[in-house]
């Protein structure tokens, strides 16, 4: 070592700070060589629970002369976990690794180079973005980021075996470079983290033409990763109904009632029951495909039926399109709430039709058959008038999709594919907001939330052709019921409470105010039940609730079957 050299490292110790003999295994002489003397310019912090010593056990030295070009360590003082400091010089000592170090305050001295790791930032905004790993891959996974605040890190796999494997990215952290590091999921499943370098970006979303249809795939997983530790349920008040094994029927029904029936208010918040507005075609083909209606949609003088055709295995149904202000002023001339139900019927039994029932059949645009799904999530957005419907839910790993409706085709002319991710299933229901937001609802099984509570995600569909969804991280400690039937948006302007959200069930609806989603009390909670009546007026199983509509002025419809009706709901207070 030179003489400048050496006269520099006397000058590091301070005189303030009591000099203390270290043994420990790992330097136990009490001499050392000193060698080299690298410039280093960048921050470095001590890192967490690093080699054998503990944290409180982290020392910095003083190097001090011992003649003859050795060295003495002298301990000077302690470092904790994430002390931060700014490196000044590297050295070996006895072979060992060591820096020269400042700290904030001024302090400088010397730390082994195993007690320190690079400053790590970690962003709490999680990404659900896909990457593949490069075909020339050679960095591994790791617990954490190597080298970062957490020490080396431990190996969890050798990247060389998953090059080509498209992978989804759940957390970002960035070291000391301008490249980050990724945590990755694979198959579902926890990877670890890779420095990015290792990774590529894989297209937004691919285009092709299916049938006439314009299919997106999107490679990213729909739902953005969360964190569940940080999910709580409001503890609403409990008016879970359970579906009956067997459901009720309408008064009369199969027979023609001309008259309306009410499905009234059980108990709950409000006072509302809901009565006959018009009954629909129970059936129409022989195969009674009209009674199998699952989803509704309101679009002005417009009513949008989407039915799935029972007994297929490919999920098939159509779309029923019904002007139904006509089909009202019909049943008020000719006093039948069922004349299109009775039209129908005469039309397939080629039984001779009246007057009004040839009207009434003037009234209904049939849609194609074409592969729909189970059909019961179908809504239209009211800042664009565009109706979607989810023609598959697939579990977290699958494929799912969600289809633009043609309002005069009456079959899709878009579908975006996309798989959920995050564990979680894609929900069966619909509903959009007036700024084009989407929600669905499930009622949830999951282990780290209570069993037959309701969990709500908030998504859009995006310009570019893909979905983008997050979990509302707050759900209800109880949901409606048994199935997860439908969803529903009012933004009656009348209502002081604000837009709501209803979430429907059978016999069962409960609702929310959408500015308050997330941070909802108990008391921001409404629910009803609801009971069902026979020809008699005896109380029967509840009717299948298939789904909640509101039109422009507020007022509510109820869809159910056996047989298909709408039916309106008598206040808006629920």
């Amino acid at each position: 070592m030179n003489f400048h050299l050496k006269k520099e490292l006397e000058l590091v110790l301070f005189s303030v700070v009591t000099v203390l003999t270290v043994a420990t295994p790992a330097f136990a002489s009490t001499t050392h060589t000193v060698t080299g003397n690298k410039a280093v310019s960048h921050t470095s912090k001590v890192v967490v629970n690093q080699y054998r010593s503990k944290s409180s056990n982290k020392r910095i030295y003083a190097l001090k002369s011992a003649g003859h070009g050795r060295y003495t360590l002298n301990a000077k003082y302690y470092v904790h976990t994430f002390t931060k400091f700014t490196l000044q010089r590297t050295a070996k000592i006895s072979g060992k690794v060591f820096y020269e170090v400042k700290s904030p305050s001024g302090y400088v001295g010397w730390i082994w180079s195993g007690y320190l790791g690079d400053p790590t930032t970690y962003y709490s905004k999680l990404s659900a973005n896909t990457f593949q790993v490069k075909a020339n891959a050679t960095n591994n996974f790791y617990n954490h980021v190597p080298g970062g605040d957490y020490g080396k890190g431990k190996l969890l796999h050798y990247g060389k075996n998953y090059r080509n494997k498209t992978m989804t990215v759940t957390g970002e952290a960035q070291k000391v470079y301008k490249t980050h590091y990724y945590r990755l999921t694979y198959k579902g499943k926890n990877f670890g983290w890779v420095y990015g370098a290792a990774l590529q970006k894989v297209s937004a979303v691919t285009e092709k033409t299916v049938s006439g249809v314009s299919v997106y795939t999107q490679s990213a997983v729909a739902l953005k990763s969360f964190d569940t530790s940080k999910y709580s349920v409001v503890k609403n008040t409990n008016y879970f109904v359970n579906a009956p094994s067997t459901y009720g029927v309408s008064p009369n029904y199969p027979s023609f009632s001309t008259t309306s029936n009410t499905i009234k208010h059980k108990s709950g918040n409000g006072d509302t029951d809901f009565t006959t507005d018009f009954y629909l075609p129970s059936t129409f083909k022989k195969s009674g495909d009209f009674g199998n209606a699952q989803s509704v949609v309101i679009d002005g003088d417009m009513i949008y039926v989407m039915n799935e055709v029972s007994g297929t295995t490919t999920d098939q149904g159509f779309v029923v399109k019904y002007d139904l202000a006509k089909l009202r002023t019909l049943a008020k001339s000719s006093q039948d709430l069922s004349v299109l139900r009775r039209a129908a019927y005469n039309k397939i039994n080629k039984k001779t039709l009246t007057s009004d029932q040839q009207e009434a059949l003037k009234c209904v645009t049939v849609g194609p058959t074409f592969t729909t799904g189970h059909g019961q999530a179908m809504a239209m957005n009211p800042k664009n008038k565009q109706i979607w419907f989810i023609g598959k839910s697939g579990a977290s790993t699958e494929t799912s999709n969600i289809q633009e409706l043609n309002k005069t085709s009456l079959r899709p002319d878009k579908e975006i594919d996309f798989k959920m991710g995050q564990n979680q299933n894609t929900p069966s229901n619909l509903t959009f907001d007036n700024n084009g937001n989407f929600y669905a609802y499930v009622k949830n099984a999951a282990k780290w939330a209570p069993t037959n509570s309701l969990k709500l995600y908030k998504g859009v569909i995006n310009s570019n052709n893909t979905v983008q969804i997050n979990l509302v991280m707050q759900g209800l400690k109880y949901a409606p019921g048994t199935h997860s039937q439908s969803i529903g948006f009012n933004s009656d302007p009348r209502d002081p409470r604000g837009p709501r959200l209803y979430f429907v069930a059978d016999g069962s609806i409960s609702s929310v105010p959408v500015n308050k989603i997330g941070s909802l009390s108990s008391n921001d909670v409404r629910a009803e039940t609801f009971q069902s009546y026979d020809n008699n007026n005896k109380p029967t199983n509840t009717r299948e609730f298939e789904g909640l509509v509101f039109d422009t002025t507020g007022a509510g419809y109820l869809f159910t079957l056996r047989g298909v009706e709408l039916m309106r709901a008598t206040s808006s207070n629920f």
